[in-house]
Formats: structure tokens, C-alpha cells, sequence
């Protein structure tokens, strides 16, 4: 069982983390996250929704849907407030937000946009998302590909774990995880895969590497390559 004042001391750190760092990472909308969306939603939660961008993305994509947003980080809270038709500030397990949400479900779009791997539990945070979504709801996932060429470069030629401020190797990570992993969780909870995306990148904090990974984006060096997996979920029906 998890300590509580372990786990409160977790988000305590990653609140520092995230307050401190430059905030670009967490402020940008998400187009390739909104690109899975496979129909109009009506009521979307995105969990871990930083300044609430990819909310208000969607708003504009999608006039009529209601998006709920959910963000631990006091000052991305106050912009993702006024992106949001509603947010709610702190970490999902927070009970007064597990009645909030409870009230406001069922969601049939959920977007976990790379926060599961900086969660205690990823597991059962995902279960208990999953409980809140409709059955024909969708989730969408997007986490860092730590099997990524840039890991094998530090660890195996340097001979040091990298640790950054963000990307696949923010130090505030408490899980990494290889496509075999992310498919495993999930499918772990009761979601069904239905599409996967994948972000590519030659060095992984230089997004204009890409066009140099996609020429090279075949096996044996696809996984390599990829930097971000994004993932199209469905609850699996008859569990």
C-alpha cells in the first residue's frame, strides 16, 4: 500500500517542478492529440491539462463540446480555468474531484496527454478513468518512448541516466515506458487499442530532426525513432 504522505510529498515535488521549469512545456495546445479525435465530442476531461490549450482547441474544432480540465500547477490552473468550462485544481485522486467528476459524468472523450507517467499509479489512475468515460467513449493517451535512441546514447555511450526538465527523461517521471509497456497498462484496465500515432525525432528535444527520423522510420529503426506514442482507446466491450 502507498504511504499518503508519501504520495502528497510526490505531488508537492512535482508542483515545484512544474512552477519552476519553463513553462512551454506544459502551456502549448496539442494538434496531434485533437487529430485522434475520432468524432465531435460532447463532454471531453483532459486530465493534466496545463494551461488548457488543447481544451480550447477543441472548443474551437468543436463548438459544442464541454471540456472539463484538470491541472495540479496553481498558475497553468488559472489559464486553463478561463480555456475550460470548468477545472478543477489538483491531482486526480483528490477526493472532493473524484465527487466532482463523478457528477459531471459520463465523459465520451478523455485525453491523458503525457501526465500518466508522472502519476503514482498509472494503473488505477486509468481504471478509474475508465469508469467515468461512456460506453462508446474514447480515451487518448500520449506518453514518451523511453526505448528512444537518445536513452541508449546517454546511458550505454555516455554512461549516465539522463534526467531533464522535460521530455522522455524529465526528472519528475516516476514510470518510462516502451510501446510493449504502454499497450500492456492499458489493455491491462479494459481499454482496446483502435489507432496508434507515433511523433518522431532524430534527437529528441530538437523538433526539427524530425524529417531526418522519418526517412529512417522502418524497421529495425522505428522504435528507435519515435519519441512520442499516441494512442486511441475504446473500452473493451463485454468486461
Amino acid at each position: 500500500m502507498t504511504n499518503p504522505s508519501a504520495k502528497s510529498s510526490w505531488y508537492e515535488f512535482l508542483r515545484s517542478r512544474r512552477a519552476g521549469n519553463d513553462r512551454r512545456g506544459y502551456s502549448g495546445a496539442r494538434p496531434d492529440v485533437v487529430r485522434l479525435i475520432a468524432r465531435a465530442p460532447g463532454q471531453v476531461l483532459d486530465v493534466g491539462c496545463g494551461a488548457g490549450m488543447t481544451g480550447k482547441l477543441i472548443r474551437d474544432i468543436f463548438p459544442n463540446a464541454t471540456v472539463f480540465g484538470i491541472e495540479m500547477n496553481p498558475e497553468l490552473a488559472k489559464t486553463a480555468r478561463e480555456q475550460s468550462n470548468q477545472l478543477f485544481e489538483g491531482p486526480l485522486d483528490d477526493e472532493d474531484i473524484q465527487t466532482s467528476l463523478g457528477n459531471a459524468a459520463p465523459f465520451d472523450l478523455i485525453i491523458c496527454a503525457d501526465v500518466l507517467e508522472h502519476m503514482v499509479d498509472p494503473a488505477a489512475a486509468l481504471k478509474r478513468l475508465e469508469s467515468l468515460m461512456t460506453d462508446d467513449g474514447f480515451l487518448i493517451t500520449s506518453l514518451p518512448n523511453v526505448r528512444h535512441l537518445s536513452t541508449f546514447w546517454r546511458l550505454g555511450i555516455m554512461g549516465r541516466w539522463p534526467q531533464n526538465d522535460r521530455g522522455i527523461h524529465d526528472a519528475t517521471h516516476l514510470h518510462f515506458y516502451a510501446r510493449r509497456d504502454i499497450l500492456e497498462l492499458c489493455q491491462s484496465v479494459g481499454l482496446k487499442l483502435e489507432k496508434e500515432k507515433r511523433n518522431l525525432r532524430l534527437l529528441e528535444p530538437s523538433a526539427w530532426t524530425m524529417p531526418a527520423a522519418k526517412l529512417l522510420d522502418f524497421w529495425p529503426f522505428r522504435g528507435f525513432l519515435t519519441f512520442q506514442y499516441l494512442h486511441l482507446w475504446t473500452r473493451r466491450r463485454g468486461d
